[in-house]
């Protein structure tokens, strides 16, 4: 059974997948993906990603996740484009309902399938949204675009001539 990343799968394709120990790859625009899109500054590039299905000896769907993307977001400093490399792998443990989900193997997060079907590019993009930054922002100020750095100078003027008036009123 040969496969792709878009294609929706049942319970009884995922079991068969499993059997072969099969490996889905390849690669989704990020154009593609239009929850994560609303988030980015720009939704160019793709994210590569690896899915490897297998069946435990106690009965587990497995499914080892392995993604890597270059992400532009907007920094929260400086409003301009910030590059952000997100990645991981991740196993994941197929559900049908979330009856078994506190029984799952030590090490493997549990993945309830949405009504018996299963998306990759769906869990990818997830993936993708719970690893971005809270805030995303440049490490430096000095990284940042002008209206960053104008702003961080005028706030340390600011703070400058408060300090100056208040060390100036306290010893009157």
């Amino acid at each position: 059974m040969s496969g792709s990343l878009h294609t929706w799968y049942s319970l009884p394709d995922l079991e068969t997948l499993a059997e072969r120990a099969a490996v889905l790859e390849g690669e989704i625009p990020l154009k593609q993906l239009v929850r994560l899109s609303d988030l980015l500054y720009s939704n160019s590039g793709s994210v590569r990603a690896s899915l490897r299905f297998r069946q435990r000896l106690d009965g587990w769907l497995i499914l080892g996740l392995k993604y890597e993307a270059t992400l532009q977001l907007t920094c929260q400093r400086c409003l301009e484009p910030l590059a952000c490399v997100v990645g991981a792998d991740v196993e994941l443990g197929l559900l049908e309902n979330d009856a078994v989900q506190s029984f799952s193997p030590e090490g493997v997060e549990p993945f309830i399938l949405e009504g018996d079907r299963f998306n990759p590019a769906q869990l990818i993009e997830d993936e993708l949204i719970v690893s971005l930054p809270l805030v995303p922002r440049h490490e430096r100020t000095a990284d940042c675009g002008p209206l960053a750095r104008v702003l961080d100078s005028e706030s340390n003027n600011e703070f400058g001539d408060d300090a100056r008036e208040s060390t100036s009123s306290s010893s009157h």
